[in-house]
């Protein structure tokens, strides 16, 4: 060993020291932080099943919604068979304001659906953020500061696209969680727009999905992935 420039004693008192800090953390610290990142997917978890509730209770109203726009035809065919003599106008009246119930029903019942989703989505976006980052520090190997961290996050949920620049003054905004207010306020400064309606589609992943008319500009994770497995392939 002294041949090779290697300390005999020092190399053992270094292995001993290694093996008591690999101890350490193997009892006292890994544990926490699989019970943490355990928990966290777990709250997520329980988050996504919420919005599952959520749309089937959509599904249900809408259902109730074809129910009672079946009923309402029946009653107002049984009208039409016994006035008339009436006038078909009044009858045709009947069943327009039918319709129009059971629609306004069913956009009901959809506000309603969404809005509880996004609400979910709302309230898990913390826990998705908090695991996300805790994944990211561990796949890097250091931790973010709050700063950094909120740029980051900040880019991936609501990064505007360049090219969305100046789109126009009335665009949609796609988002796969709801935004926050600064993050609107950001999206509105970096395109200019006058008038911009936000709507929430997971299924983008992340990124935003910007729409003028008949000008799309999709910054969203989906379409990165798309275009990055079609340059693989």
């Amino acid at each position: 060993m002294d041949a090779l420039g290697i300390n005999l004693g020092f190399f053992i008192a270094q292995l001993v020291n290694f093996g008591i800090v690999f101890f350490l953390l193997a009892r006292f610290v890994w544990p926490r932080v699989i019970d943490m990142l355990d928990n966290r997917a777990e709250r997520i978890a329980k988050g996504l099943e919420d919005a599952q509730a959520a749309e089937e209770a959509r599904e249900n109203a809408e259902r109730e919604r074809d129910k009672l726009l079946t009923h309402a035809r029946a009653d107002a065919q049984k009208i039409l068979d016994e006035a008339r003599q009436r006038g078909e106008e009044q009858v045709k009246g009947i069943l327009r304001k039918a319709e129009t119930d059971a629609e306004d029903r069913r956009a009901q019942a959809r506000v309603q659906a969404e809005e509880e989703r996004n609400r979910i989505l709302s309230e898990t976006r913390s826990q998705i953020i908090s695991l996300s980052m805790a994944a990211a520090e561990r796949l890097v190997g250091e931790a973010l500061d709050e700063k950094r961290q909120r740029a980051v996050l900040q880019d991936f949920f609501a990064g505007v696209p360049a090219a969305a620049k100046g789109i126009g003054q009335r665009i949609t905004v796609v988002s796969a969680l709801p935004l926050t207010g600064e993050e609107q306020s950001k999206v509105q400064n970096m395109t200019g727009a006058e008038q911009i309606e936000y709507r929430v589609d997971p299924a983008i992943l992340g990124g935003l999905i910007i729409r003028a008319g008949d000008k799309v500009v999709d910054g969203s994770v989906r379409a990165n992935l798309s275009t990055l497995k079609a340059q693989l392939n």
